[in-house]
């Protein structure tokens, strides 16, 4: 089969996406519908058809969709409209937008497994995790149930949190 001219084929641009939490269990393929569902609800049938979405890898928290040239901007509002897949909760992020596959695989970078700890924020102990990157995730559980709460090294300066014990939550 002879293959077209770069002329005659149809221009298509990359999108590398972030997926939180970067453990989220499920193929490649629930991504796709997920996608494809907020496409057509947000901008219709015909829109969609257009933004011809697929995805085309996944790489732990990496994902790489694959769109028609200029119809990018519909596909960044679409994903970062997903809010749940499975009924598990879900933030997708948009990172970068390429011609290529090849420019995105270099942008993606492996997730480090963070470390579980035990920090002291004003004389009270809360279980979380810490990053490579500096960035500490603590697990706040009451009645309602569990939640996750963000802080960075200025966050902790200014609770005056330390870190007490590395052991296991």
């Amino acid at each position: 089969m002879k293959h077209l001219s770069p002329t005659l084929r149809e221009n298509k641009r990359y999108v590398l996406v972030r997926i939180m939490p970067s453990d989220l269990d499920c193929e490649i393929r629930e991504l796709y519908y997920a996608i494809s569902e907020s496409v057509t609800s947000l901008y219709g049938d015909c829109i969609a058809a257009e933004v011809h979405a697929a995805t085309i890898l996944r790489e732990g928290a990496s994902l790489i969709v694959r769109c028609r040239r200029g119809r990018e901007k519909e596909l960044c509002c679409a994903i970062a409209a997903i809010r749940s897949i499975n009924q598990t909760e879900v933030r997708l992020t948009t990172i970068a937008t390429s011609g290529t596959i090849a420019a995105l695989r270099k942008r993606m970078r492996p997730e480090a497994p963070g470390q579980p700890i035990t920090c002291t924020i004003n004389s009270g102990e809360q279980n979380g995790i810490i990053y490579a990157n500096g960035k500490i995730d603590l697990i706040r559980r009451d009645m309602k149930g569990q939640e996750l709460v963000y802080l960075t090294k200025d966050d902790m300066e200014k609770f005056h949190a330390t870190t007490t014990k590395p052991d296991g939550i």
